[in-house]
């Protein structure tokens, strides 16, 4: 399995900036720093090894940083930003 934009969710990147909206009507969701990477990354490969390739990108202890990613990825499929889709 792995993530995926959700269909009529539009996607800007400027520079380290990834913008976020569902569309028509919005609202804009900007991600920058950490959950860029992990929105990234989140989006680039299989789900099973997200916390793994964010982990190897962000220093701190391997628990909490997996609490983190989980959270915020579930948030995103919560607000229809992402879908899980068959890798």
């Amino acid at each position: 399995m792995r993530y995926a934009l959700a269909a009529d969710v539009g996607l800007e990147a400027s520079g380290d900036a990834i913008y976020l909206a569902p569309l028509p009507d919005g609202p804009i969701l900007a991600l920058d720093g950490v959950a860029a990477l992990i929105f990234t990354e989140a989006t680039q490969g299989n789900r099973e090894h997200l916390v793994d390739r964010v982990v190897a990108q962000v220093d701190g202890p391997v628990e909490e940083i997996a609490f983190h990613v989980d959270a915020f990825v579930h948030d995103l499929v919560a607000r229809g930003l992402l879908v899980e889709e068959a890798a």
